[in-house]
Order: C-alpha cells, then structure tokens, then sequence
C-alpha cells in the first residue's frame, strides 16, 4: 500500500501528466466475477497505443479523482466505472487514438471504454465511439480524390457512348457505281473502191464508104 507521500507524488504527477495529453480516456480492464485483459494482452494494448503516440496508464479511482478535482475536470465520473481504471493518455491525433482503442476493445471485450477528456471539457461515450468509427485522414482524403475523379469518368464514358451511338446511326456510305463499260467501237468498214469502167469501146472505124 502507498503511504501518504507516495500518493500525493502520484496525484501532483497525473495532474501534471494529464493536461498535457491531447486526450485522455478513461477506460477500465478487469471487473469483479469477469476475466480482464490478460499481462499478454496489456502489452499487446501498450504497444498498439505508442504506434499513435499514445500510453496506457493503470491508476487507482482515488488518486485519479483527487488529480481531476484539483485540474478541476468537471464532468468525468470515475467512480461510476465499474472495474479497474486503466486511463489512455494520447500525445498526438486524438482520433488515431481513439480509433486504435476502439479497434482494440472490439477485438477485446475486457477492455470497456466509458468517457475522455480533450479540449477543456468531458465527451460522452457516445461522443468518443464517433470520433472512434469516423473515417481516418487518409480515407477521407481517398473518398475525396474518388468524387472529384467521378464526373471525369463518368463524362468520359457518356462521350464514349455518344461516339458509339453516332457511329450506329450514322447511314452507310452509298457503294461507288461501277464504271461504265466503255463502247465498242466498230472498226470503220474499209470504203469500197470502185474500179474505173473499162473505157468505152473505141468507136468502130468508120465503114468505108464507097
């Protein structure tokens, strides 16, 4: 057991600790008559936590309430959580961090998330599972870049299918006619030549008169 300075030094550090984290979730891991998380599966969260600049702290409900009275954090219950307290403290995205918990507590229903703390005032379970669900940076960033190339391609393939149905309709070139056969032409018949008659006969020589 902690004596007195012991836990006055772990008060002064979670009210030193806390302010300085982007969120802090507060969470619990084991429950009276239920299986908690396992050593294992601690380090497991431990290490899936730092991958998004984030720690899992365990703290007694005692000492975590006196450190929110004195950082006056107004709104978080922690007595009302049922279980072993075990707080996230992220150190940079909070919704990378939220989402890595949430992925978590979904593969590990020991872990159970209840409320956080960010930007000066206490969020809701609620509101911490949509933070937790909503799309990451590089998905909506995805989405984004695929609704603005969307009416590119969909304009591209009306084209396409206007080009399609203009070539459809489109009448059939008329076939070139054929040549014409080219006339035969007759050779000229040779022109008949016609022989002289033969000169008249020379006059009979005048009979002799007597």
């Amino acid at each position: 057991m902690k004596t007195k300075v012991q836990k006055k030094e772990s008060i002064d550090a979670l009210a030193t600790t806390l302010p300085d984290a982007s969120i802090t979730i507060f969470t619990t891991f084991a429950r009276g008559g239920e299986q908690g998380l396992s050593v294992a599966q601690l380090q497991e969260l431990k290490r899936a936590l730092r991958s998004v600049e984030s720690e899992y702290v365990v703290a007694k409900k005692t000492l975590v309430d006196k450190a929110l009275q004195q950082l006056k954090y107004d709104g978080v219950d922690v007595f009302g959580m049922d279980g072993s307290m075990g707080l996230v403290l992220a150190h940079g995205d909070v919704y990378a961090a939220a989402k890595q918990l949430y992925q978590f507590a979904k593969a590990n229903p020991a872990l159970k998330l209840f409320a956080a703390w960010t930007d000066g005032h206490a969020i809701s379970l609620a509101e911490l599972t949509d933070m937790a669900t909503l799309p990451s940076r590089e998905e909506l960033i995805a989405r984004l870049l695929g609704m603005l190339q969307y009416p590119v391609k969909s304009l591209a393939i009306v084209l396409d299918q206007v080009a399609k149905n203009k070539t459809a309709a489109a009448p059939a070139a008329p076939e070139a006619p054929a040549p014409a056969a080219e006339p035969v032409v007759e050779p000229a018949a040779e022109p008949t030549v016609t022989e002289p008659a033969a000169e008249a006969a020379a006059p009979a020589e005048e009979v002799a008169t007597s």
